[in-house]
Order: structure tokens, then C-alpha cells, then sequence
């Protein structure tokens, strides 16, 4: 993120068009470089640059820890997304962008890719299980994708907090804050910010960054002003702006739709700072030819030392770093372990989903426990379920307040005539025109059991006539989750195969330099002239920098850096699958309700119709 605001507007007109086409040169140098393992790191760094330009703004939320960065990123999510927990911070710096299918994309240090469902980002941020501590060693970041409109247009990074050990300087890598285009500092409203944190904010205005100070927590400080003003005195000029808000009530106002709450929150504030820098094309298109210009010098130094070193031992170095470390290989084989064993337990859980389902009732309760189990079908069938349950549950109870008025009737008439109602009773009593008036009631209450037991009835030949289908429906839904988590064991194994191929061809990388010459005549033929364009937005000293960077790469001579030696690597490496046992272990529970299943079996009888007469 660089500071572009003196740059002449009229320089800068055209940075919309000038970026996609930047870009494309990107790529071609991108894939001559990337042949060469010697500069696989500079050429992951090159292709961060490109997919930074391609991606949406990315602005990134830092502070030191209880500030509430994570409830700020919830607060603009709209929902409790990511996991808040007291005892453990976020322990992973999360991209949240936008993706039609919410997951979860791990990206471990070793370059593997693993892909979790949403239940798992407590696991992967904050969880404090053996497992959580295992993955959470090995990660390099987490993408997670949303399908919410504000990520359409930016992609937010919660970050780990800053740390502040025992020098004065708060830590923060440095690679990542060069990676977005805006910073949002946070800090609680009435906890100042720490000496450590000023010392950064001074190192990122020295390189012409000012971050927005974020003050979170209005709610619980009267005196946010005036915390305000005393913050900004000391590290005003350090910072663009100050917006106060508070995260707690955003996302309470989120999920209650409470826009009295929404005002008083003041996120309509952050949002326009968000908005601001979604919209600030020119000073991104900017930031990414400067990050270019100083990913070049990084290029030219690695090109300078290659002629100086012996290629050869350098190769057997990476080589047996990823080969020949024995305790290397077993952390990375106990870390693809533990993925498949959240893999097979998953597979476990899916594959009993229906093992304990016996009735009806239970049938539903584990669709709504269940993901997977949902659609349109199964919505259906779901409503005539529950429709059918509530008429069941009316209808015993319609039946229940007969039987219990019955009973009260038949007990005064037998204590005033000696028998109960369903007895003929004949001869006159005071009492008679009482008596039918009450009978003449429970028949109109029986009349009305009838009325339900026929809907009853009718509702339970709906779900009937559908249960075998539905049955059928769940099984296959199940069956694909199997599938998907198959498929996920699969892909992990694929891409250890992948890594096994990828070291046997070290070897023959070795004498892969004439890439990097093709990358110098790429530099000075299409790049150079493409960056010295008068409409490009480059100040002159920009320019300098750019001529004297490549004409020091084109001078490095390759030519003669070639070697004919072939390895003889040691490519000893835990290669072999994963092995995944689930499909046997856990055969798929087959769901087999039968009508006295789906039938409720405590239906009581319809009451009969009282025919009394009494003489007159």
C-alpha cells in the first residue's frame, strides 16, 4: 500500500486501462520464471502481485489483541462468522472474500491447498484441541469464501493480533501489509495505543502509508470523544482519519434488523471509508507498478548471486530439505493425518446420520441437524411431516378435552340418577334439561373430532404415499456427502503424488538457467518499454529506478551458469496415500422407516355419539 495522493490527476486518467494490460506482462514473465526453482519464491511473490491486481481492494484490520478486530469484521459480515473467544485470539490471518459456495480454503506453508467446510473455522482460527494447534502450525492463511455483497467489492483480512515482545517494536509481517491496499488500525475506545504500535505507524508513514485508526467500542466509553482528541495529538499525523464505531452493537443491529441500533453504531462511517477505498482505482493501479518495481530489485539480487554459488549443492540442499528431513517429512505426514482424520470422522458421522432413526420424529430432528440433508425436495416432504405431527397433536388433544367433559357429565349423572350416560334413563327430573343441553354439546365435540380425525387421516396418506421416495431422496443426498469427503481424501493424496513427481524432477532442473536469460530479454524487450510509456503513472524517480534495475538484471551474464551434472538425490519421502479405511469401517446405514414407523401409534379412537332420551 503506497500514498499516491500527490500524484498528478492528469498522470493518472488512464490507470483503468493500464492495469489489465500490466498485468498480462505480468503473467508472461510470471511463466519463464516460474521453471526455475531457484527463484521459486521471487516468482510466488511475482504472482502475488498478480493476483493482488486481479483481486478486489484488500483492506487489512490490525490491532493488538481484545480490541475486537474479529467482532468488527462480524459487525460488516452482518453474522457471528468467525469464531470470538476469550482464552484464544485469532491465531490465523483470514482472507474473507466472496464466493457463491461458502468455504473454508486452508493454505499451509509447504504450498498444499485443503478445502473445509464453514463447521471447521473455529478449528482452523481459535479452537485449542491437539488438532486445531497441529493444522494451525503449519498454515500460512485462510480464505474464506462468503456469499456476502461487501465482499463483492473488497476482501477484508482479519488478522492475528500485533505482537509487542520484548524490544520496543510491534511485529507485524511486513510481507502482508505490502500485500493491501488500505490498513484499518484498531483500537478500544479508552485503551491507548501502546508505544510499540506508534514506532510501526511511524515505520509505514515512512513509506508513505497512513493508516485509518479505527476506535471500536463507543458503547462502553462516555468519552470517545475525548479519547479521540487525546489519541490523535499523539499520533494524529501518523494516521489518515479517525472513525469511532462499535462492533458489538453493528452486529447486534445486523441480526435483530434494528436500524436505530445500525445509527448508533456509526458504521455507516466505516462503510464510507470502505467504499472509498473500493473506489481509489488509480492509487491501486499505482501501488501494484511500485510493488513491481521493488519485487525487480529482489529479482536482480537473486540473478547476481546464482554465477556465484554452486547451483549444484544449492539443489541438493532444497532437495534434502523437503526429501531427506526425516522429522520435516514426519511433521508434514502428521499434519496430512490429521486432516484425513477430521476427513474419516466426518465420513463416520454422515455415514450413521440415519442409524439411530426409527420414527418420524426422529427423522426430522436429523434433517434439521444436517446440512446436507436439506433441498427442496426434502423441504417439502418436511412441511407435510410437521403439518401432520400438528394435526395429530390437535386432534389428541380435542379428544382428550371429550373424554375429560364426558367423564364430568357421566359422574353427576350417575350421582343423580344412579347410572352413567350411556345408560337408557327414563322418567322426569329436575335435572333432565341440564343433561341435554351438556350431551347435546359432547356431540358437537364429537362432531368436531370426526373433522379432525379426517385430517388427520388425510395428511398421514400424504406422507405415506411419500415416504419411500424421500427415504430413496436422503439416502442419495448422503451418498454424495460420502462422495465429496472421498474425493477430499483423494485430492490430498493427489497433491502428495504431485509433490513425490515434483522432487524427482529437481535434477533436471538444474541446468534450467536459460529461463531466467529468457527472462532478461523479456524485461528489457516488453516490460521496460510498456512501464516508460508517457501516459503511465510513474514520477521520475520511478522511472530511474526502473532503467537502472533492468539494465543491472540484463548485465548479470547466464550464460555459462549451466551444469551437465545429473543428481543423485536421496528421494526417500513419505509418498504413499493416506490410507482412508471409512468406506469399510462405516458402510453407509441404510433408512428404512416402515407405515408403523411414519404412523403415529397412540391415535385414540373417535368418540361415539351419545343417543340419550329422557321422558318428558
Amino acid at each position: 500500500m503506497t500514498n499516491i495522493d500527490n500524484v498528478p490527476i492528469e498522470n493518472t486518467t488512464s490507470a483503468n486501462n493500464i492495469l489489465p494490460q500490466f498485468v498480462d506482462h505480468l503473467r508472461q514473465l510470471h511463466g519463464i520464471i516460474v521453471q526455475n526453482t531457484y527463484v521459486k519464491d521471487t516468482a510466488k511473490h511475482l504472482n502475488r502481485i498478480i493476483q493482488d491486481a486481479n483481486n478486489e481492494t484488500m483492506i487489512l484490520i490490525v490491532g493488538k489483541e481484545r480490541v475486537g478486530k474479529t467482532t468488527l469484521v462480524n459487525g460488516l459480515l452482518g453474522r457471528q462468522v468467525l469464531s470470538v473467544s476469550d482464552q484464544h485470539s485469532t491465531g490465523v490471518n483470514t482472507f474473507l472474500r466472496y464466493g457463491e459456495n461458502e468455504e473454508i480454503k486452508a493454505y499451509f506453508l509447504d504450498g498444499v491447498v485443503a478445502t473445509f467446510d464453514m463447521s471447521k473455522l473455529e478449528l482452523l482460527t481459535t479452537g485449542d484441541t491437539f488438532a486445531s494447534e497441529i493444522l494451525r502450525e503449519h498454515l500460512d492463511y485462510l480464505e474464506v469464501y462468503l456469499k456476502n455483497d461487501l465482499l463483492k467489492s473488497v476482501t477484508i483480512i482479519d488478522s492475528v493480533s500485533l505482537e509487542a515482545g520484548g524490544g520496543e517494536m510491534a511485529y507485524f509481517p511486513e510481507s502482508l501489509m505490502n500485500r493491501v491496499d488500505e490498513i484499518f488500525w484498531v483500537l478500544r475506545s479508552g485503551s491507548m495505543a501502546i508505544y510499540p504500535e506508534i514506532l510501526l505507524m511511524e515505520t509505514l508513514k515512512n513509506k508513505g502509508v497512513e493508516p485509518l485508526c479505527v476506535i471500536n467500542g463507543i458503547d462502553s466509553n462516555e468519552n470517545t470523544e475525548m479519547f479521540i482528541n487525546s489519541e490523535r495529538e499523539r499520533f494524529g499525523h501518523l494516521t489518515s482519519n479517525f472513525v469511532a464505531i462499535s462492533a458489538t452493537e453493528a452486529l447486534e443491529a445486523k441480526q435483530t434488523n434494528s436500524d436505530e441500533l445500525w445509527q448508533k453504531s456509526q458504521y455507516e462511517h466505516l462503510i464510507t471509508e470502505i467504499q472509498r477505498v473500493a473506489e481509489n482505482s488509480d492509487k491501486k493501479t499505482y501501488a501494484i507498478i511500485i510493488r513491481f518495481l521493488q519485487w525487480l530489485e529482489r529479482f536482480r539480487f537473486e540473478l547476481t548471486v546464482i554465477p556465484q554459488r554452486d547451483p549444484f549443492q544449492s539443489a541438493v540442499e532444497n532437495i534434502e530439505k523437503y526429501a531427506g528431513d526425516t522429522q520435516y517429512e514426519f511433521s508434514r505426514y502428521q499434519r496430512d493425518l490429521t486432516i484425513v482424520t477430521e476427513y474419516e470422522q466426518e465420513y463416520e458421522q454422515v455415514a450413521n446420520v440415519f442409524k439411530n432413526v426409527q420414527t418420524l420424529y426422529q427423522l426430522l430432528q436429523t434433517i434439521s441437524q444436517n446440512d446436507y440433508l436439506q433441498d427442496e425436495i426434502v423441504e417439502s416432504f418436511t412441511e407435510k411431516a410437521i403439518y401432520y405431527q400438528l394435526k395429530v397433536r390437535e386432534y389428541r388433544n380435542m379428544q382428550s378435552e371429550y373424554m375429560r367433559e364426558y367423564d364430568r357429565l357421566d359422574a353427576q349423572h350417575k350421582k343423580i340418577h344412579g347410572k352413567g350416560l350411556i345408560k337408557a334413563i327414563f322418567g322426569q327430573h329436575t335435572q333432565n334439561d341440564f343433561f341435554k343441553e351438556r350431551v347435546d354439546k359432547l356431540n358437537e365435540q364429537q362432531e368436531l373430532c370426526i373433522a379432525h380425525f379426517e385430517k388427520v387421516h388425510e395428511t398421514e396418506t400424504l406422507i405415506l404415499q411419500s415416504i419411500q421416495s424421500i427415504q430413496s431422496h436422503l439416502m442419495d443426498l448422503s451418498r454424495k456427502r460420502l462422495a465429496r469427503i472421498e474425493q477430499k481424501v483423494q485430492e490430498l493424496n493427489q497433491q502428495r503424488s504431485r509433490e513425490k513427481h515434483q522432487l524427482q524432477l529437481y535434477a533436471n532442473k538444474l541446468n534450467e538457467f536459460s529461463c531466467l536469460i529468457e527472462a532478461q530479454g523479456y524485461m528489457k524487450e516488453k516490460i521496460q518499454p510498456f512501464l516508460m510509456d508517457e501516459h503511465m503513472p510513474l514520477r521520475a524517480k520511478d522511472i530511474e529506478m526502473l532503467k537502472e534495475t533492468i539494465n543491472s538484471i540484463v548485465s548479470i551474464d547466464l550464460t555459462n551458469s549451466g551444469l551437465l551434472a545429473r543428481s543423485q538425490m536421496n528421494k526417500k519421502m513419505e509418498s504413499t496415500a493416506i490410507p482412508f479405511e471409512a468406506q469399510q469401517k462405516y458402510p453407509l446405514h441404510t433408512l428404512a422407516l416402515v407405515e408403523a414407523d411414519v404412523k403415529s401409534n397412540d391415535i385414540p379412537e373417535i368418540p361415539k355419539k351419545l343417543d340419550i332420551q329422557y321422558e318428558e
